[in-house]
């Protein structure tokens, strides 16, 4: 980037056509210059619109994954209580699929959450560049009006007041559609629907590519969840054991 210097010559006279040609240069510069952080500023507008999308896709396939995974474990409970052995295994290991699920979600969370600082800051240093650049164009046309004649200098102040304008636009229409533009392109390539791939839950297929047993800490979880949900016992009238229900066909006995 061209950067002449912004104050006044040191024991030198300028000669007025290389003033001109200096402001003129300043000019194009600053203008380059703006194009390219507001290019800057609507890409990390669209990264921040697909990581917002992202993330909430990621939320919710770890919470669709949660629920799945605690019903399979009710499922596998049930089966156990009703003596198959064989179905409460399998729905374990279903649990154990949709847990790994959940964790994979999670991580995906934690990296995008992780991303959101550093573009805020990145789009908020581009803003004071905007500024930065503006301010330096007038301070490049200060020191080098002073060397023309009022009215090649007035002609010149116009110009350098027009890129003045150019520059100090606001970026909020940018923003805006940059974020609309970016949430049409998601929506046309069907990114707003969870990239999270399907996990096949045939156990069979998965032994040689899936841990299932690092799942195992993620269950303990569940499980606590799961009885933390329980309703609590009703107590016995006057602190006794608890009332049973009486079973079926006892009725009518002497």
């Amino acid at each position: 980037m061209w950067n002449p210097p912004t104050g006044p010559p040191n024991d030198v006279r300028l000669r007025p056509a290389d003033a001109r040609r200096q402001v003129t240069q300043a000019i194009e510069a600053a203008q380059a210059r703006d194009r390219d952080l507001r290019a800057e500023i609507a890409a990390l507008t669209t990264r921040r619109v697909e990581v917002a999308v992202e993330l909430a896709a990621a939320v919710d396939d770890a919470a669709e994954a949660r629920e799945l995974a605690k019903r399979a474990l009710v499922r596998s409970e049930e089966s156990a209580r009703e003596g198959q052995r064989a179905d409460a295994a399998r729905w374990t290991d279903a649990a154990r699929i949709f847990a790994l699920r959940m964790r994979d979600a999670r991580a995906r969370m934690a990296a995008l959450e992780a991303q959101m600082p550093g573009s805020v800051a990145a789009a908020n240093r581009a803003e004071a560049a905007l500024a930065a650049n503006a301010a330096h164009l007038n301070q490049v046309a200060l020191a080098r009006l002073a060397s023309l004649n009022p009215r090649k200098a007035a002609r010149l102040q116009e110009a350098v007041e027009d890129a003045k304008a150019e520059l100090s636009a606001p970026v909020d229409f940018l923003v805006a559609a940059s974020e609309r533009e970016a949430r049409e392109a998601l929506e046309a390539a069907g990114a707003l629907v969870s990239a999270a791939p399907t996990v096949p839950v045939d156990v069979e297929d998965l032994e040689d590519e899936v841990d299932l047993a690092a799942a195992d800490p993620l269950l303990d979880e569940l499980r606590a969840e799961l009885a933390a949900e329980q309703p609590a016992p009703t107590p016995a009238p006057n602190g006794g054991a608890p009332a049973r229900t009486p079973q079926a066909g006892t009725a009518g006995r002497r």
